[in-house]
């Protein structure tokens, strides 16, 4: 066997022992997050999920006298008087460390910045550590706890739910630091995903995701649902969105040969308001789809490939087939971002 030969093999080896090491999956119930939307959940907050469970029929039955606490009157002002919803929410809360301190221990990636000289957000912030320990609420939390561990065990039941982080480095080509998977029994059916900068410099990612059901008035998480329409989904924006920021010119190339009225409406209904926003979102699909196919089978890639297609993102059905090209020619596009010129090119002549 040639020297040429054994050295190639060689760094096969090494790359695929790095992948066999892939960063582990944390998931918890996080004490913060469900915190901020008890708050929400009082206030009546749209993004809560109308799904009942015994989260909900525990606060609004045994603990509603919280609905009149400080902390539920300024999560208003801050939602009607500012951009504090949906992920901002998030990124605010996961900033800090566990109660009571609430100290700052991460930064966010993007450019959301949060100051403690707001005065808004500064008393929020005081009064949500006075709600937390309030002895009303204290006594919900350990009432919900044996619930919490149900949740958390019922997902852990998949074999395959540890492999997501493995699936998504190799697919992309790249390794991150943190996965963080955060369920949520308040959140809406859907989730977020944000990127924290921790004290030592590393990025770390978090999905938060709601149940897509109840079981008893147990919130419920299906298998399906939480890992190739919501997880491969949430984390891949962290693979996903630095590649098409770094190729904004190259994509508004293609601009006017896609961004149709029709692709426009869809975009605006999802919250998606600009075309590299909405390019974003297809190529996202796209690549969860075809990890999907791998890992998962055909059968329930083609099943989300329809689903896309029927809400609006046909040219997502564009994407896949050029991505068969991509998965083919691994030993020449090692990641993802060194193949994404050769998705534009060809999207160019479709």
């Amino acid at each position: 066997m040639s020297k040429i030969l054994l050295t190639l093999l060689y760094i096969l080896v090494l790359q695929s022992n790095n992948f066999a090491q892939t960063t582990k999956l944390n998931i918890k119930i996080d004490d913060k997050i469900e915190t901020i939307y008890s708050i929400a959940f009082l206030n009546n907050y749209f993004l809560i999920g109308p799904h009942d469970n015994v989260y909900k029929r525990s606060l609004k039955k045994d603990f509603n006298e919280l609905k009149n606490h400080r902390a539920v009157q300024l999560f208003d002002s801050l939602v009607n008087s500012s951009d504090f919803v949906g992920n901002k929410i998030v990124e605010w809360i996961m900033q800090f460390d566990s109660f009571p301190e609430l100290s700052q221990v991460k930064s966010t990636i993007e450019s959301t910045k949060f100051s403690e000289n707001d005065s808004l957000l500064y008393e929020f912030k005081r009064e949500m550590i006075k709600f937390y320990y309030d002895s009303t609420f204290q006594k919900f939390l350990t009432k919900v706890s044996v619930v919490n561990d149900k949740v958390i065990n019922q997902v852990n039941k998949s074999n395959t739910i540890n492999k997501l982080p493995f699936y998504l480095e190799e697919y992309y080509g790249k390794r991150l630091d943190s996965y963080n998977l955060i369920l949520s029994p308040f959140l809406h059916t859907g989730g977020f995903n944000v990127e924290m900068i921790s004290l030592n410099k590393k990025k770390e990612i978090f999905s938060i995701i709601g149940p897509n059901g109840e079981i008893d008035f147990v919130p419920y998480f299906d298998k399906d649902y939480m890992e190739t329409d919501m997880v491969l989904h949430e984390f891949g924006h962290s693979f996903v969105n630095p590649i098409t920021d770094k190729y904004i010119k190259e994509i508004e190339t293609i601009k006017d040969r896609y961004y149709t009225k029709e692709l426009r409406e869809t975009g605006n209904k999802n919250g998606y308001d600009e075309w590299r926003y909405v390019f974003n979102e297809i190529v996202l699909r796209a690549t969860t789809i075809k990890i999907t196919e791998q890992y998962f089978g055909k059968s329930k890639s083609e099943d989300n490939l329809k689903e896309e297609i029927s809400n609006g993102f046909g040219m997502v059905n564009a994407v896949v087939g050029i991505l068969g090209y991509y998965e083919k020619n691994r030993e020449k596009y090692q990641t993802f971002d060194t193949f994404f010129p050769v998705l534009i090119e060809e999207l160019k002549k479709n």
